[in-house]
């Protein structure tokens, strides 16, 4: 408990914006709120500086990454026109299983190989998994594929025992409000799929 504390006292500025930039943007995005996007850049890019200190450098890039699959969200989400929805939710298309399961086992392999070369780097494969399982869950959101939130879930948890490991008791905490929330996220859009497919 003094140790969480003391790690909690110690929680510079860009840590506390990036744990209350991206919980705002999980529960947004939830809702389906375009607003999501913008606090989702905050906080990757404070993450970017968090997991470079951390030797974490997969979750680093990723963040990298997670910047511009935001800007690509932010556009797939807009509707200029202001009437509808411009994205649904949906399940997943079948013919995306084959290439996202591809992805997740080629980046994973590659990706863990490159960190076991990386000086600092800590649980170089299940962070690379963690990665390659973030970037789905970031492309699956921008278009609504209830999916996301189990790629988020299997992400976040992780990454939580990841941080457990390391003694950084703030950011377990974060990942378990993460994954509460991917929870939330996969029971709200599942409900509601159910409910946009019985209208129609």
């Amino acid at each position: 408990m003094d140790t969480f504390l003391q790690q909690l006292a110690a929680t510079s500025a860009v840590e506390w914006i990036g744990m209350a930039t991206g919980i705002a943007g999980v529960w947004l995005s939830i809702k389906e709120k375009i607003l999501a996007w913008p606090f989702f850049i905050i906080c990757y890019g404070c993450y970017i500086y968090i997991s470079y200190q951390f030797g974490l450098p997969a979750l680093m890039g990723m963040n990298v990454v997670f910047i511009g699959l935001s800007l690509y969200g932010w556009a797939k989400w807009s509707n200029p026109k202001g009437s509808v929805p411009a994205v649904q939710v949906s399940r997943t298309p079948r013919l995306h299983w084959p290439l996202v399961a591809g992805f997740i086992c080629v980046g994973t392999v590659g990706v863990g190989w490159l960190l076991t070369h990386y000086d600092g780097a800590t649980q170089p494969y299940f962070d690379a998994f963690a990665t390659c399982c973030g970037f789905t869950a970031q492309w699956m959101l921008g278009r609504k594929y209830i999916e996301t939130w189990l790629f988020w879930i299997i992400s976040d948890i992780i990454y939580l025992v990841i941080f457990a490991l390391g003694g950084f008791w703030p950011t377990v905490l974060l990942f378990a409000v993460f994954t509460v929330l991917a929870i939330k996220g996969w029971s709200d859009w599942k409900q509601q799929s159910v409910l946009t497919d019985s209208s129609h």
